[in-house]
């Protein structure tokens, strides 16, 4: 029996573990997303095996994400968008964004996403997240 193929259209990012990611980025992001649990609650923040969730207030969908990007770890599905290394937010996207990017295994839900710059204060960003979930 041979192998399938699945050839994807949009761009989607596999992550690797948490733990594969460098200690630096690590940190940082396990920082951020601590702040936005405490602005929206345990309930809707959720850590997983490779990247951080924020689930939106009005539903069960995820309504924002942080995860790292590292050359070489995770996998880019379709288009690859040349991210530099970094920790990214994702902002869940309804309709037709232009540069949007999923992340596996859900591929159908699209986010528009920016890197966190080395000086942007968490804080503000933790503010940022929890508003853009609750608006969901």
């Amino acid at each position: 029996m041979g192998t399938l193929e699945f050839h994807f259209t949009e761009t989607s990012y596999q992550t690797a573990p948490l733990a594969d990611y460098g200690a630096a980025f690590r940190e940082r992001a396990g920082a951020l997303f601590r702040l936005v649990a405490e602005r929206v609650g345990a309930a809707r923040a959720k850590e997983f095996k490779g990247s951080y969730s924020v689930i939106a207030g009005s539903s069960d969908a995820t309504a924002a994400k942080i995860v790292i990007y590292e050359a070489g770890k995770g996998k880019i599905n379709g288009h690859d968008p040349q991210l530099a290394d970094g920790i990214y937010i994702l902002i869940r996207v309804h309709g037709t964004a232009r540069r949007t990017i999923a992340v596996a295994p859900m591929h159908q839900e699209r986010f528009a996403y920016f890197r966190l710059l080395d000086g942007q204060a968490l804080d503000e960003m933790a503010d940022f997240l929890a508003a853009c979930a609750t608006a969901q």
